[in-house]
């Protein structure tokens, strides 16, 4: 009677005052508040979230637990119902049983138990401290009880911290995750920041895991950077052997084997693989691909060359390859702009050339300037210069029609004493006589390479390598 008796009070005050506004502009002429100039919006935003805020986890008006693991959590159906179309379902129709309920049990994933605290917290306030060890599972409670604000949160922070942290076994589990909702961007992100680390992965227990599909498709990519061809085949080779995948290993032989690029390989690597039991066991999957390394190497050792390549290069950071570059700056914050400029004249080989038969080898010259500082001209009238890291390539040779390039620049970080590829930048360019300069003239920023613990500066220094790669090339007539 009380709460009727006031709530009936409070409605006729209310009437009475809506009443009296509308007399009052009607004899004003003010017709519409919104034009009125002595308007003043009032923001207590803050002031009502706290309000809710203080709600969570609190006895006070809790028409509902919800137990979790061992935890138990005082919850109000009205602030579960209006965040959560799943809460909104299982907690309001009458076909579901915990609706009527005082009490229910959500069973949860075991990495999702220790956060739902902080999950239920952001029902109530609308904020939630993200790390990256917690952002995966709070990211499954806001999928699974669909609250598109926080999954939209999640998948952001993601995308900007995958490379704060040189653990790959996280990145693989983000990328798994993200591949099973669809989420392209944070799949592509992820997917950069592994093939760049391939190298980390393969040197720990992550490779061992990886599935079947995941295999393929790593290895069907020129972007990996690895040491060389022959090294990625030793760690297949234990992948293949494994005790997870020998019951498959048919089958996986089959799918995985042909995406190695044997024609990467010096002969006498091949003549390792065929002393494999699996190169034994499995021939007939073998043989094609490796005979057909045998002929490429005969051919360029007969100085007969062939235009178009079915194995691309990967970013092969050995020496053998001549495709690596470095780019490092020592002392980065204490070198002068006008000191940092890095010039090189390399030679890019066309095809892979056994290391007795160098002298057949084709290459094509090219001059690799880099500016880590961003680039300076001697006089400041020259012309316009970009405050960023700025990269150019210049192809000297004068006698080919067209070169069909594809590059990689890579940035190291370190984190926990390990050092990992933080940065990667791809592009493609098809140098011609009209076009024989590629520029990108924003790299990086600046400012994110002179920031206090850059993940990009390590030990002080700027650790930078560019792998340029011959597609393609169109030669001259004469040539």
């Amino acid at each position: 009677m009380f709460l009727y008796f006031w709530y009936g009070r409070k409605r006729t005050h209310k009437m009475s005052a809506t009443e009296s506004l509308k007399d009052a502009q009607s004899s004003s002429g003010v017709g519409n508040t919104c034009t009125n100039p002595s308007l003043e919006n009032i923001e207590n935003n803050k002031l009502v979230v706290d309000r809710f805020a203080s709600l969570f986890n609190n006895e006070k008006l809790s028409d509902i637990i919800i137990q979790v693991g061992d935890e138990r959590f005082y919850a109000h159906k009205f602030m579960l119902i209006i965040c959560s179309e799943v809460f909104e379902a299982m907690l309001n129709e009458d076909r579901w049983k915990e609706a009527s309920q005082p009490e229910i049990k959500l069973t949860e994933e075991e990495e999702c138990i220790p956060v739902f605290s902080l999950f239920l917290r952001y029902i109530y306030s609308g904020s939630v401290g993200l790390t990256t060890d917690n952002v995966l599972p709070i990211l499954l409670l806001a999928d699974k009880y669909c609250i598109p604000a926080l999954s939209t949160a999640c998948v952001e922070y993601m995308t900007r911290h995958i490379v704060e942290s040189p653990d790959t076994n996280r990145t693989l589990s983000w990328y798994q995750y993200s591949k099973m909702t669809g989420n392209s961007l944070l799949v592509d992100k992820c997917r950069k920041f592994i093939l760049s680390n391939f190298e980390i992965i393969l040197k720990t227990a992550d490779w061992m895991d990886l599935s079947k599909d995941e295999v393929v498709e790593f290895l069907s990519s020129s972007d990996l950077v690895i040491s060389n061809e022959f090294d990625l085949w030793l760690k297949l080779e234990q992948w293949l052997l494994s005790e997870s995948n020998h019951k498959d290993v048919a089958l996986n032989v089959k799918e995985v084997v042909p995406l190695l690029r044997f024609k990467m390989m010096q002969p006498k690597q091949l003549l390792e693989i065929e002393k494999s039991q699996l190169y034994v066991d499995h021939k007939d999957i073998f043989s094609d691909k490796i005979n057909a390394a045998y002929r490429y190497h005969s051919l360029i050792m007969n100085e007969v060359y062939q235009n178009h390549r079915d194995e691309m290069f990967r970013n092969y950071m050995c020496k053998f390859y001549c495709l690596c570059i470095d780019l490092t700056l020592l002392h980065y914050n204490y070198v002068e702009k006008f000191e940092s400029k890095i010039n090189h004249l390399v030679t890019i080989p066309v095809d892979v050339v056994a290391s007795s038969n160098k002298k057949n080898m084709k290459e094509i010259p090219f001059e690799v300037t880099f500016w880590p500082k961003g680039p300076f001209k001697t006089f400041s009238w020259y012309g316009y210069t970009s405050p960023n890291v700025t990269m150019s390539l210049k192809m000297l040779c004068k006698n080919l029609s067209a070169v069909d390039t594809s590059m990689s620049l890579i940035l190291y970080g370190i984190k926990n004493g390990v050092k990992y590829v933080a940065f990667s930048y791809n592009a493609t360019h098809k140098f011609t006589a009209s076009s024989s300069v590629f520029t990108e003239d924003n790299v990086v920023q600046i400012e994110h390479l002179k920031a206090d613990n850059s993940p990009y500066i390590v030990n002080g220094n700027l650790e930078a390598k560019l792998f340029l790669k011959i597609k393609d090339v169109e030669w001259d007539k004469d040539n």
